[in-house]
């Protein structure tokens, strides 16, 4: 007479074991992927809010120090138009009908007075104007600073790349994120 042997636990699994774990895996990541995904676009959000309220600042303290908006081009003229985050021009943003006629970094307004356009310069107002959570350039419509009553944007293009922000509108348009400075 034979004698049975009980199944040890380490002899393996069925393919129905198998297959109803790997179900329910794929059920919890189907639930959670969404959820995640949704997490991490509300943090770009979030994080691009708080940048454009660094950059805000920055402007303001820059005038209150200085007595001028940060418009100077490299031969002290008040002639720029469109301020930008960090890159030499806003190549991988499209500004849609800003005027981008003269365009200069933020850098070189707030972290360096290498020009000496502004006097007196407390500086540094910002150690440096990175790129938005979406690897773009925040911009500043500058050409309205010395406009009464021109509105001043600080603009994240947001996903889509392109400024829906009409510089004379009173609110942002599409999925713009930005803030008004005047």
């Amino acid at each position: 007479m034979k004698k049975k042997t009980k199944k040890k636990w380490n002899e393996g699994f069925t393919l129905i074991e198998i297959i109803v774990v790997a179900g329910i895996i794929a059920i919890l990541a189907g639930i959670l992927v969404p959820m995640i995904m949704r997490e991490i676009n509300e943090s770009r959000i979030t994080r691009a809010t708080a940048d454009l309220r660094s950059i805000a600042t920055a402007m303001i303290v820059f005038n209150k120090d200085t007595g001028r908006w940060p418009v100077m081009d490299a031969t002290c003229n008040q002639t720029v138009t469109l301020l930008t985050g960090n890159g030499a021009a806003p190549a991988n943003i499209d500004v849609n009908g800003w005027d981008n006629t003269t365009t200069s970094m933020l850098d070189n307004h707030f972290s360096t007075n290498d020009d000496s356009c502004y006097a007196p310069w407390n500086g540094p107002y910002m150690p440096i104007v990175s790129a938005d959570p979406w690897g773009r350039q925040y911009v500043i419509n500058a050409a309205n600073l010395n406009i009464a009553g021109g509105p001043v944007w600080v603009v994240s293009a947001g996903p889509d790349g392109i400024v829906d922000t009409n510089p004379v509108n009173t609110i942002t348009g599409g999925d713009d994120i930005g803030m008004r400075i005047k």
